[in-house]
């Protein structure tokens, strides 16, 4: 498999995983006592106020990467035919 290969299957699926975790966070803010059961006191509300914070930047770098992956691999492939 080559490079853009890999790059092409890792960056959705990091993606996807930083997507659901920003949402489980996010849960975790407004309906904390529900999140904290779910995850048997693991994630708390300061755990998921400060991770939820901290996810954004990664969550967007990954959006922008997956975005300027997909327009660059598009365009090329227009060029090529």
């Amino acid at each position: 498999m080559g490079g853009w290969q890999l790059v092409k299957k890792i960056i959705p699926w990091l993606l996807l995983a930083i997507l659901a975790l920003y949402i489980v966070t996010g849960l975790g803010i407004t309906q904390y006592r529900t999140i904290e059961a779910i995850t048997f006191g693991l994630l708390t509300k300061n755990l998921s106020f400060r991770t939820h914070e901290v996810l954004l930047y990664p969550f967007l770098a990954l959006l922008v990467l997956h975005i300027l992956l997909r327009y660059v691999l598009r365009k090329n492939t227009i060029k090529k035919n």
